[in-house]
């Protein structure tokens, strides 16, 4: 299913990726799950550089989720956040706030 993921992005390559945090989901889900509100919105004309900015808050770096080790091997995005430039919000403060909407205080994700 990843190599699938990375195969499609690079045949059809996407112009504008948008991830809104309304709700999102930590845990086991969708049954065990438990959701909350960010209040934070992802968005990039890099599609990887989003989806690993998403990975990050979720506690995972690139190399720990497939799709996007592969994308970044095949050339279709950044993958190290090092590189990437966040014009409106820190991601150490993101992870601030999306630690605070999930666990009720902000933890620190390495």
């Amino acid at each position: 299913m990843h190599s699938f993921i990375a195969a499609m992005a690079q045949r059809f390559p996407i112009d504008l990726a948008i991830t809104v945090g309304h709700p999102a989901m930590i845990g086991t889900g969708p049954l065990g799950g438990h959701t909350f509100e960010t209040g934070l919105v992802i968005a990039s004309t890099d599609a990887v550089a989003a989806d690993v900015v998403g990975a990050k808050l979720l506690g995972f770096s690139a190399n720990a989720v497939h799709y996007l080790w592969e994308a970044g091997r095949l050339g279709l995005g950044e993958t190290e956040i090092e590189k990437m430039e966040f014009p409106a919000l820190k991601m150490e403060d993101a992870v601030g706030i999306f630690t605070q909407a999930a666990y009720g205080e902000k933890l620190k994700i390495d």
